[in-house]
């Protein structure tokens, strides 16, 4: 991704990876479709979201210079922060719809 994708092109993206995680866990009994249905939906969201983030922060630096007045000093990148975050949600997310996967064999 060069630059930001616009909404519509966002929704395209987390679609292919409902998709996508769709395919992986298609073996999974119907007590616990529903909710794995609503984890994929969330983990492709964080998905392109994190892809978008890593973007930004690969772009314009993990820090940047901040001045307000004369004061000057090195700051984090919000897009850093937001991606840290957002890093740790998917990954128990993630973690999540893998117990659903490995308790239904």
């Amino acid at each position: 991704m060069a630059k930001k994708p616009s909404a519509k092109n966002q929704q395209v993206l987390i679609e292919k990876e409902v998709d996508r995680l769709n395919s992986i866990f298609l073996g999974l009994p119907d007590s616990k479709r529903e909710v794995a249905k609503e984890l994929i939906e969330r983990v492709a969201f964080m998905t392109i979201q994190l892809e978008i983030l890593e973007d930004t922060i690969k772009t314009k630096g993990p820090t940047y210079m901040y001045q307000n007045g004369s004061q000057r000093m090195l700051i984090e990148n919000p897009a850093q922060k937001s991606y840290n975050t957002t890093m740790n949600r998917y990954t128990a997310a993630y973690a999540k719809l893998f117990d659903l996967l490995a308790y239904s064999r």
